[in-house]
């Protein structure tokens, strides 16, 4: 078999963030959180995808006898695709745009930002493409909703370039390569709340402070003894408990007493 079965993708997990202004930053790189001005769309239709068409006008050009000579190309359009499972404020802006909480008026769509985020767990690996210049986002078809089925909302974002015909700027991250928690050990008092940091150390030998990534989850061995939530931990009774992040298939620890 030829080929090189590493550069296959499957992608184990996606999402699609929103913003509302186009002069929101776009994050450093594809290891950095997406910041202030970006929303998640909420949980994706895995089995839709987000499936990408593009469309152009074609012109073919034949020489006597049939001779194919030459083609021309114009008016490219790319419209890309997702399912969402969730009703939520950000949902319901790209469903009614121009709508209040007491109001549904007729939508009018008006530029917005969106970044297509999909990732491989195999590989860890996390691509993000995010308009250069902005996309119109409208509802596909029928919205669904009945008693059988988990309501969703297909939208259609068509992207539209810059001047320099760019529509995407591309991020890829870098691979983990390690995972630490510091302190290594922690002592709280009952009722007594301590940070913990989580960082990352990348294949280039940079380092991320990951602790309050969305992708890293924090658990503790005995809830009953020291609980934990984004990186800071709770003392709840005397006794001993590890508490561990988890992040790209990584694993580090944190010994913690309570007194």
């Amino acid at each position: 078999m030829s080929g090189n079965t590493g550069n296959a993708r499957l992608w184990t997990d996606a999402d699609v963030w929103i913003a509302s202004s186009l002069t929101t930053a776009n994050p450093i790189d594809a290891n950095t959180p997406f910041g202030a001005g970006w929303t998640m769309v909420g949980l994706l239709d895995g089995d839709d995808g987000m499936p990408e068409s593009r469309d152009e006008d074609t012109s073919d050009y034949y020489a006597w006898g049939g001779i194919l000579v030459r083609s021309s190309r114009k008016n490219f359009k790319l419209t890309k695709k997702f399912g969402v499972l969730e009703d939520n404020p950000v949902t319901r802006s790209l469903l009614w745009p121009g709508s209040t909480a007491t109001q549904i008026v007729v939508p009018k769509p008006v530029p917005t930002k969106i970044a297509f985020e999909t990732r491989d767990s195999a590989t860890g690996l996390t691509v993000r493409r995010i308009t250069r210049n902005y996309a119109i986002i409208t509802l596909d078809g029928d919205q669904d909703e009945n008693e059988t089925d988990l309501m969703k909302s297909t939208f259609a974002a068509v992207i539209y370039p810059d001047g320099g015909r760019v529509l995407f700027d591309k991020q890829t991250s870098q691979a983990v390569t390690s995972l630490a928690v510091a302190p290594a050990t922690k002592t709280l008092t009952v009722g007594g709340i301590g940070a913990l940091t989580a960082t990352a150390t990348l294949a280039d030998a940079s380092t991320r402070d990951v602790s309050a990534d969305p992708y890293l989850s924090w658990t503790t061995s005995a809830p009953a003894k020291a609980g934990v939530q984004y990186g800071y931990v709770t003392g709840v009774a005397v006794g001993a408990a590890t508490i561990t992040a988890t992040y790209q298939g990584l694993t580090a620890s944190c010994a913690v007493t309570v007194s």
